[in-house]
């Protein structure tokens, strides 16, 4: 088992490992991955062009896009009423655990399907209302219609995420994994509740009225709740609709933390990586990153088949962790160093240093 992180006199700076929290940069790196930079950047713009014609003058601006054959595609971006601006910035606050439900696999691809769905279900409602109801009047305006269509999407892809959770059913891995999977099915079903609530209760878009706001309301949602369909269409497998559990990054990380409670002290977290390894190693322990590296031949395996090598591997890792934060051979060189590794492998399950 490799061990990488550097020299052995570190240990005498363990107050400056703080696996507990995560490195500078780790957020944002995933910030950036998951693709929701684009869904906050998208929706920062509408807020951003809203705020720009509420500045012009709304009706001034509705006065000129009347003339413009492009005005029926920008009315909707026109400022109408500070809940609108609301609506928008809470679709990304809304969107994010929902994303982070997601196989990592698929973040990116689901952030831009939900900022590509969102804006242009918007713009065909608002389409579909000039077609069918403007009469010589300036063209529909208003950003609420994005909001909606973005709780729409949302709506879908909780019913998706609940589907993904009824046949992927990881409780049994143990109770930090069957924490986290109660706790996005709550999200889930607090995402389908509060949007049945709004949309028949709060601001119901099922009024017998042909004007603006409910007319584009209801088609914007209708339609938000149809598009996920072709996601999961594309991505049933990918998405993990199919019921098979696969070792991703999520998994490992959750698995770190139910494998915790088999050491005698009180491990600290580390994150756990996917890393190509040299050597055939199955996981590295790297204090100076906070990190463990598990060989990126697991990953996207169903863990069925390679679950529990992949769990003696990430276990060896821990031991090492553990002698580091003793102050003790975390790193084996002398028989008498690997004895006392071996004496902590033999109690958590992870296989023996030779």
């Amino acid at each position: 088992m490799s061990v990488v992180g550097g020299a052995l006199d570190e240990r005498t700076q363990l107050p400056a490992f703080r696996p507990d929290r995560a490195p500078e940069g780790r957020l944002t790196l995933e910030f950036i991955g998951s693709g929701l930079i684009w869904v906050a950047l998208a929706y920062a713009f509408l807020i951003c062009v809203n705020l720009a014609t509420l500045a012009v003058g709304p009706a001034a601006v509705l006065a000129d896009l009347d003339a413009n054959p492009a005005g029926a595609l920008l009315a909707p971006l026109v400022f109408d009423s500070w809940g609108t601006i609301g609506a928008l910035a809470g679709s990304v606050l809304l969107f994010a655990p929902l994303l982070f439900g997601t196989p990592p696999s698929q973040r990116r691809t689901v952030s831009l399907f939900f900022v590509t769905a969102s804006i242009c279900i918007s713009e065909l409602a608002a389409a579909l209302w000039d077609f069918s109801y403007r009469v010589n009047g300036p063209y529909a305006s208003g950003a609420s219609g994005f909001a909606i269509a973005a709780l729409g999407v949302m709506f879908s892809l909780s019913i998706l995420g609940l589907v993904r959770l009824g046949r992927q059913d990881t409780r049994g891995l143990g109770a930090i994994s069957s924490h986290w999977w109660y706790s996005f099915a709550m999200i889930y079903l607090c995402l389908i509740l509060t949007s049945l609530w709004f949309v028949i209760f709060l601001q119901p878009i099922l009024a017998p009225t042909v004007q603006f706001n409910w007319r584009v309301h209801e088609f914007a949602f209708i339609m938000g709740l149809a598009a996920p369909a072709v996601l999961a269409m594309r991505r049933w497998s990918g998405l993990g609709l199919d019921g098979v559990v696969r070792i991703d990054v999520t998994l490992a990380n959750f698995h770190f933390d139910d494998l915790r409670g088999r050491f005698g002290q009180a491990l600290p977290k580390c994150h756990v990586a996917f890393k190509r390894l040299e050597g055939g190693e199955a996981a590295e322990f790297h204090p100076a990153q906070t990190e463990i590296w598990v060989s990126d031949r697991f990953e996207g395996c169903l863990y069925r088949e390679r679950g529990p090598e992949f769990e003696r591997g990430l276990l060896h890792a821990m031991v090492h962790a553990e002698l580091f934060m003793e102050g003790g051979p975390w790193e084996p060189g002398h028989m008498a160093d690997t004895t006392r590794f071996n004496e902590i492998a033999s109690l958590v399950g992870a296989p023996p240093e030779a």
